[in-house]
């Protein structure tokens, strides 16, 4: 008698989950290694001389037509501090600048630093992204390669997207679940 109870209550619990609403997704973890390339009197932070600085943001891909916006990133450029404790006179230290990208080498905020894009990548699995129009833009103004811009504020944002359907410049829509990722190097100087 045990034995015809259990049957049915274990058909039926085998079919409430074959009958179950549920929902997937995937979940994506990377990890770029940093490429801080430390300036000797100059030192790269986020807002209020943060360091270390955040250096990514989430992209908000829109459709399997690859166009995208992104989250901002800012930054702001800040003189080293001497090992003695002061300011740089005329941008040198008798003593030696802080080393290394702690927040005790963080300065005086430079508000008119120049900041330059040295390159830009898209990077869509294993695809050819050459002709995909990504832009990154400062202060919501679009960027060119190697062409340094004067920043009015100390503190400045950047953003990158796509405007385009990658289907015009790669011939192809993009799977459901498809990582797309931006990598730029961006430089910052002192104004001269």
């Amino acid at each position: 008698m045990n034995a015809k109870i259990l049957l049915p209550i274990a058909l039926l619990t085998l079919s409430g989950s074959a009958l179950a609403d549920d929902a997937t997704t995937t979940l994506h973890w990377k990890g770029i290694v940093p490429t801080v390339v430390p300036g000797e009197g100059v030192i790269i932070t986020g807002p209020s001389g943060r360091v270390p600085y955040i250096d990514t943001a989430g992209l908000d891909v829109k459709d399997t037509t690859g166009v995208f916006t992104s989250d901002q990133i800012s930054l702001e450029l800040h003189y080293r501090l001497c090992t003695d404790g002061s300011a740089p006179a005329e941008g040198l230290c008798a003593s030696g600048f802080v080393q290394g990208e702690v927040a005790e080498a963080v300065g005086d905020i430079i508000p008119d630093a120049s900041w330059t894009m040295n390159s830009l990548e898209t990077v869509i699995g294993t695809l050819d992204t050459t002709g995909v129009a990504t832009v990154v833009k400062m202060e919501g103004a679009p960027m060119e390669k190697s062409k340094p811009v004067i920043a009015t504020t100390g503190t400045v944002t950047f953003t990158t997207e796509n405007a385009e359907s990658v289907e015009t410049s790669m011939g192809t829509e993009l799977n459901p679940g498809q990582n797309i990722e931006v990598h730029t190097v961006i430089n910052s100087a002192k104004a001269i």
